[in-house]
């Protein structure tokens, strides 16, 4: 039963990858200090010629032959990878579409952090509400509401110390970081508090090759702000592998 779930969710991956690209290329917009919200992408940044919804990723575009970054590529095998995995970690339980979307989404906010140090809101948002109904959908069907009261209680406390460590001095964290790492907190707080834990612990572990490796390169100094997000999501999925029950 667990192969051909871990089957399944592996294609569902690939097949939401093809469309990551055009997600990624619509939210990776830099966002100018003192605006509230910067308009999302519609047109190509280099030709301006119009591009198709989202949900039809582009390739080339039409006006210049530009082609977004990132490619298809990529976003196949990373949707691929991180479906595939959460399926063999928490297997056929009710909550693991919950799971899913939190994979599938942690493609697209990843590699929009890492391109432009944002963590769009409508992204981090339909993980929110998206987790809330699914979870709620998990717990209604193991007939138990005890079980959303840990999820909750985690969804705050992973809040306050995000934003209580984003407001020291000097911190790396912006609110993005710490919205993301509330959401986080929804979901891991379903698999227990061991896994509300990994997942904070291993967040730093996880971002420090990629400080070593913007460093070398030269695309960062000491004070230079890095990328927090694709950590916190990678030590998420990571924490889910090592805690869910089997």
């Amino acid at each position: 039963m667990l192969l051909p779930l871990v089957a399944v969710a592996t294609l569902a991956g690939a097949a939401w990858g093809l469309l990551v690209p055009g997600l990624v290329d619509r939210y990776a917009v830099e966002w100018p200090d003192g605006t509230p919200q910067p308009p999302w992408r519609t047109a190509c940044p280099r030709c301006d010629t119009a591009r198709p919804p989202w949900w039809r990723a582009p390739g080339r575009c039409t006006g210049c032959g530009d082609r977004p970054w990132p490619g298809r590529l990529l976003t196949v095998p990373l949707s691929a990878a991180a479906c595939g995995l959460v399926a063999y970690a928490i297997g056929p339980d009710p909550v693991l579409p919950a799971f899913l979307l939190l994979a599938g989404l942690a493609v697209p906010l990843a590699l929009v952090d890492l391109r432009v140090l944002r963590l769009p809101d409508p992204l981090v948002g339909t993980a929110l509400a998206g987790g809330v109904a699914l979870l709620l959908t998990a717990a209604a069907v193991e007939r138990s509401v005890t079980l959303l009261i840990r999820p909750g209680v985690a969804t705050v406390v992973c809040g306050v110390v995000y934003l209580t460590v984003a407001l020291l001095p000097r911190s790396q964290l912006g609110f993005g970081d710490v919205k993301l790492g509330t959401v986080l907190g929804l979901y891991l707080g379903w698999l227990g508090w061991p896994a509300v834990v990994a997942g904070g612990l291993l967040a730093p572990l996880v971002n420090l090759p990629l400080v070593i490796g913007l460093l070398i390169v030269r695309r960062a100094g000491r004070r230079t702000l890095v990328p927090y997000g694709p950590a916190m999501l990678a030590a998420a999925l990571l924490a889910v592998v090592l805690t869910a029950p089997r």
